[in-house]
């Protein structure tokens, strides 16, 4: 394309420069200021001389304008940056749709948006522009149930739906309405959904320069409704953003990955190794997989719509999905508030053809005050599943009491049960037949081994055979911060044993390393900002786990950790009177990495160090490389 005859068609004035800016001339993609990059092309309702100098910066192809204010032509001039001056952006939209069509003929599956809504704003951002939307926004009716979707066209079944009241405009923004895609503020682009526990008025200013649909939230905040309703921008409501998220979540899989076989894993403890490592045994099947576990669990809650984000991206990068393994989080709130039936509410979004439940246990004080109001949460998982397989550790004796209408046990036990993968002396045994011996697991302790036989449950379930499952547990590499080797004289292992149930564990099974008349330190990061109960609890779990042989050092962790897990001085408080009422002697460290310098210059070759706990310890394995 030549400039000149891009100014022609528009009948617009070319000031600034008569090339194109880029070396290479224009890229092909018309879009937003603010996402664009070199050798793009900028359509705006108006610029100034701020916004000439951010398009120089980007270096894109040239801007095109039917308004340049203050400055913007002698800011062009003076840079050499080539500006086309319209007289109405119907000319732009009347071009856009001509190119919109040109370029959709050439490149099969993409779907070209054309310039959407045009408003007045004193920022930087700009309104109109081209979003490029991949291949599953529109799906064959053998692909995608188009009632599905087509319910999505009217904003008012998202309000009705979320239980949620509509203010600012009771239309979505954007001029195509609801593209397909819930996601992030900052990630979204024109005719997106975006999702926030909380928005401001900011926040609604920012998603109407972005001309997205429409935004929900729970709590809005400074100023968020009087915005929308100014800027005439609908906002949705909601007392249960769950509802939202789990829409979302049931939506991109409807959407981008309606065909792929889906497995949910909840419960309190060993949700991400389960998960992980059935996501990588499909893996290294040959399976085209996504899982929302990661290194740090991030992407786990599901109070927000990071995983329907996670599935639209994959699928449209990466073609379509063979499975789904998703982590999903017993127990969740928002601002300490319980949401109810959130498993169940995500499993049944999902739709998993098989679930699995590694064990009930108390986490989430606060949210939940005893271990029956945990039991009702997760009970509820395999009746929102139907007849999918639901995998359940019979060694607990809560989940052997879950009513499943297909289950399949696992046990570090042998189990007299068709239905059950379980240990039988030295092996991992399946109707008789050994998968593996327990000498070829990537784990040595029970509690590892006990997310071991529920990842092969799930996978026998879903149809593999025995030697991929067993080629794949053998491959397996842990997660970080999952009883990580992070040395070996002094030996130490990192764990993210953040619970009553996860410490005892994890420390059971690292005094079983222990040789004869050593040494296990173990170092405790506090929970910060996660209330009294929990550390309390974490606290009794330390105590009820020391013997002669294991010397405690606490740490705040003030040096490493952000204000949402600083620990307050209550919470410290209650960790010492629970050792002290227990006559447990600990040495406390304000500061994460004194107190790793610490233990280790007090630890013999041939002692264990044992780090263990959640955001307070996740930066050991740094500070510890320095130190060493």
């Amino acid at each position: 394309m030549d400039i000149n005859d891009l100014a022609k068609s528009l009948n617009g004035k070319l000031v600034g420069n008569d090339d194109f800016f880029s070396i290479d001339g224009f890229s092909g993609k018309l879009t937003f200021l603010h996402d664009a990059h070199t050798g793009d092309i900028v359509i705006r309702e108006w610029i100034d001389s701020t916004g000439v100098q951010l398009a120089f910066k980007k270096n894109i192809a040239c801007l095109i304008t039917p308004d340049p204010k203050e400055g913007a032509i002698e800011t062009a001039e003076r840079l050499s940056f080539p500006m086309i001056i319209i007289d109405d952006m119907e000319i732009a939209r009347e071009y856009v749709s001509k190119y919109e069509n040109e370029k959709s003929e050439k490149s099969e599956g993409l779907i070209h948006q054309g310039v959407d809504k045009i408003a007045s704003i004193d920022d930087h951002l700009s309104i109109g522009g081209i979003a490029e939307k991949f291949k599953f926004i529109k799906r064959n009716d053998d692909e995608q149930s188009d009632a599905n979707l087509e319910k999505f066209n009217d904003i008012n079944y998202l309000a009705d739906y979320v239980e949620g009241e509509i203010v600012g405009n009771d239309e979505f923004f954007s001029i195509e309405g609801f593209t397909g895609r819930f996601t992030f503020l900052n990630d979204a682009h024109t005719g997106d959904i975006v999702i926030r526990h909380w928005i401001n008025g900011t926040g609604v200013q920012m998603a109407f320069n972005k001309n997205i649909a429409c935004l929900i939230t729970q709590t809005p905040k400074d100023g968020a409704i009087e915005t929308a309703e100014r800027l005439n921008f609908p906002l949705i409501l909601t007392d249960k953003i769950e509802l939202a998220n789990s829409l979302a979540l049931s939506h991109a899989i409807d959407k981008y990955s309606p065909d792929s076989t889906n497995v949910v894993i909840t419960g309190t403890n060993g949700k991400s190794t389960t998960s992980h490592m059935i996501y990588h045994i499909l893996d290294y099947a040959g399976y085209h997989v996504l899982t929302n576990t990661d290194s740090e669990s991030e992407f786990n809650t599901l109070i927000d719509p990071m995983v329907a984000k996670l599935i639209s991206d994959e699928v449209r990068e990466n073609g379509k999905l063979d499975y789904l393994v998703i982590e999903v989080s017993e127990v969740q709130g928002w601002l300490g508030k319980l949401m109810k039936n959130h498993a169940a509410l995500m499993s049944e979004a999902i739709r998993p053809k098989v679930a699995v439940i590694t064990n009930i246990a108390m986490d989430h004080i606060g949210l939940v005050n005893s271990i029956d109001e945990v039991f009702d949460e997760i009970k509820a998982v395999p009746q929102a599943i139907g007849d999918g397989t639901c995998i359940l550790n019979h060694d607990d004796d809560l989940v052997r009491k879950l009513d499943a209408e297909n289950p399949f046990y696992t046990s570090m036990s042998k189990l007299d049960d068709d239905n059950a993968v379980y240990i039988d002396g030295e092996f991992i045994t399946y109707q008789n037949r050994a998968i593996l011996s327990l000498d070829e697991l990537p784990f040595t302790g029970s509690h590892f081994i006990q997310n071991i036989l529920s990842a092969i449950g799930a996978c026998i379930a879903l149809g593999l055979n025995l030697d991929e499952i067993a080629r794949g547990v053998k491959s397996y590499e842990a997660l970080n911060r999952r009883f990580a080797k992070l040395n070996d004289e002094p030996l130490i292992y990192d764990d993210f044993a953040h619970n009553p149930d996860g410490i005892k564990a994890t420390i059971s099974e690292t005094l079983k390393l222990l040789p004869q008349n050593q040494k296990l330190h173990v170092a405790c990061a506090i929970r910060g900002s996660r209330g009294i109960e929990i550390n309390e609890l974490n606290a009794q779990a330390l105590a009820d786990s020391m013997d002669d042989s294991i010397e405690l050092s606490l740490s705040s962790s003030n040096d490493v950790v952000n204000d949402l897990n600083f620990v307050e001085t209550e919470e410290r408080e209650v960790f010492f009177d629970v050792l002290n009422a227990n006559n447990v002697e600990y040495t406390h460290y304000d500061n994460l990495k004194d107190c790793l310098s610490e233990v280790y210059k007090k630890a013999d070759k041939n002692d264990i160090i044992l780090l263990i706990g959640a955001q307070g310890m996740d930066p050991a394995e740094s500070l510890l490389k320095e130190i060493i």
